[in-house]
């Protein structure tokens, strides 16, 4: 009789533990770092979502977040259902009273596309931002992992970050042994501008076998001129457009028929939207990348 008498209090005081912890133990809580080492901290998962950049809208919609997502930039047009988002922000600027009135639960910028001034102007209005800033393609499937977790998609963003990396991986099998071929690419004529190797398109040149002959210029977009160009030597150029821009722009870089690309006819646009957008059709555009520096280094063998 004695012992079950010391055994309740045991039991109530193990209850009354359980009792307190379960609050914790639902809402546990999500904590992300974004790519700029900020620790992101939410009580559960964000349903209403603001995307600031075109390239971060297709990653949500990617792993199953579209229907969550309340504003989006101006530029924000894949896939379709991304036309109907309220417009809240552009390039340059963003309509702060647009947004605190849509009442996100995170705010996804794009770092170098947004800049630190509406970052940091957002987050003064205290709320949660979650900064994106993708270098390399090994980013993209942690990237989706977050994503996921973030805003309780858990389960679709693991697979898209499992069907990328194993798509990512069989690329890089298969180019990775290749001879490299000097690579310029150009994303601006007048003045040119290009990538460093610190942007996602230099990984991308890089996966297909190809050497940025800008790789150590200075800033992650510099300005270069044509001498710069021609002392590289470029095995091959590429540019995005559509294709009404092609023959203009093959046209002005015959003047330098002494570059190796123009003078073997290696000049080639990849769509835009698949390459410098860094989203999950990234790989569509490297696909493009690698068979035009194969015809390069096929043509040099």
């Amino acid at each position: 009789m004695s012992e079950f008498k010391l055994a309740i209090p045991r039991v109530v005081v193990a209850l009354m533990f359980l009792v307190i912890l379960k609050p914790s133990l639902c809402h546990a809580g999500i904590q992300e770092y974004d790519d700029l080492a900020r620790q992101i901290n939410l009580n559960q998962p964000a349903e209403r979502i603001i995307s600031l950049a075109p390239n971060i809208t297709e990653l949500l919609f990617h792993i199953g977040a579209g229907e969550q997502l309340v504003g989006a930039d101006e530029y924000s047009n894949y896939p379709e259902d991304a036309k109907s988002l309220v417009r809240v922000n552009n390039h340059a600027m963003a309509n702060y009273e647009l947004i605190l009135s849509l009442k996100p639960d995170i705010v996804f910028a794009w770092h170098s596309g947004n800049g630190d001034l509406i970052i940091n102007r957002l987050r003064e209005l205290g709320l949660k931002v979650f900064t994106i800033e993708i270098a390399t393609m090994d980013q993209l499937p942690v990237l989706f992992e977050k994503l996921g977790r973030l805003t309780g998609n858990h389960e679709k963003g693991s697979e898209a970050a499992s069907n990328f990396a194993l798509r990512l991986d069989t690329i890089r099998q298969k180019y990775s042994k290749k001879k490299s071929v000097r690579t310029f690419y150009q994303i601006w004529d007048d003045p040119i501008m290009t990538f460093n190797q610190d942007h996602l398109v230099s990984d991308v040149i890089k996966l297909c076998g190809g050497i940025n002959v800008f790789n150590q210029s200075i800033p992650l977009v510099p300005r270069v001129n044509i001498e710069s160009v021609i002392d590289t030597d470029p095995e091959v150029i590429l540019s995005s457009g559509s294709e009404d821009r092609v023959f203009a722009w093959r046209k002005k870089w015959q003047r330098w028929g002494a570059i190796s690309a123009v003078k073997n006819d290696h000049l080639y646009l990849v769509p835009p939207d698949l390459l410098q957008r860094q989203s999950s059709r990234i790989l569509d555009g490297a696909s493009y990348v690698c068979e035009f520096i194969g015809k390069a280094r096929q043509s040099n063998d």
